[in-house]
């Protein structure tokens, strides 16, 4: 993970000192998977910002105990949660919430998937066998069967869950499936992993502490107009990333009075 924030997002974390940065981040695991007489489950993996570590549990798959640690799309969700706290640090409540879970999931999507650019035959799944009947835990290509919403008119003002962090998270994460999904008007994908990289970890540096599902499309907006405008020499090519950000968050129901141009 120290490797793709540092080479692929060139990410530099502020050490506190009058050096600013620090050539590469440093982080800390736990990694719970013992065998035990009872084979004693915690099925949690966690990101804690007080101690700047990432815990990971265990549970059974198949009938056999596993680490969540080994599962690169859960790693890459629990220490992008890291990075969300340094670069943002969202309110973990409510909408902030599921956008920093969002975030997290979307992240770990990419490295997941990072080696593979063709984008058509990515896995969406994070934790596939790990959920209930040995399922995902969430799918960003189909939150609905997964129980969370897709679309603000279902978004859901619950309690639990820090608000509904782990539920809500879902409207973000189709709209975001749907825009690395989408193709110009040849049929070719508008974004590579790479791109799709970018694209996401730039907007978090115009997101704030208290930041919502429509401030992070004015942030994915403002995100494409920097890296395309600059890196591509066709206009159309900007124009139809645009319009595909909008399409994928006017479709979800976020932010439907924001020109894609303003």
């Amino acid at each position: 993970m120290a490797t793709f924030f540092t080479d692929v997002l060139n990410y530099r974390p502020y050490n506190g000192t009058e050096a600013h940065n620090v050539t590469r981040p440093y982080y800390t695991c736990s990694i719970n998977c013992v065998e035990t007489p009872g084979n004693i489950e915690w099925r949690y993996a966690a990101w804690l910002d007080k101690y700047k570590q990432v815990i990971f549990g265990q549970c059974h798959v198949n009938g056999q105990l596993r680490s969540l640690a080994t599962v690169i799309d859960i790693v890459a969700h629990e220490f992008f949660h890291g990075l969300n706290y340094q670069v943002v640090d969202f309110q973990y409540y409510g909408e902030s919430g599921a956008l920093d879970e969002s975030y997290a999931d979307i992240f770990g999507i990419l490295v997941a998937n990072f080696q593979n650019n063709d984008i058509g035959t990515w896995n969406w799944e994070i934790g596939s066998g790990f959920g209930s009947n040995d399922r995902a835990v969430r799918n960003l290509s189909d939150p609905g069967s997964y129980g969370q919403p897709e679309h603000m008119r279902d978004y859901r003002l619950v309690t639990d869950d820090h608000g509904g962090v782990h539920t809500n998270s879902g409207i973000h994460n189709i709209a975001a499936y749907n825009l690395l999904t989408s193709q110009d008007s040849q049929g070719n994908y508008l974004f590579d992993a790479m791109s799709g990289a970018m694209l996401f970890y730039k907007a978090l540096y115009d997101l704030s502490e208290q930041s919502g599902f429509t401030d992070s499309r004015r942030a994915i907006e403002q995100a494409a107009k920097t890296l395309f405008r600059r890196d591509y020499a066709q206009p159309e090519t900007l124009q139809a990333i645009l319009q595909a950000i909008a399409t994928a968050f006017d479709n979800v129901g976020i932010g439907d009075n924001i020109g894609i141009f303003e």
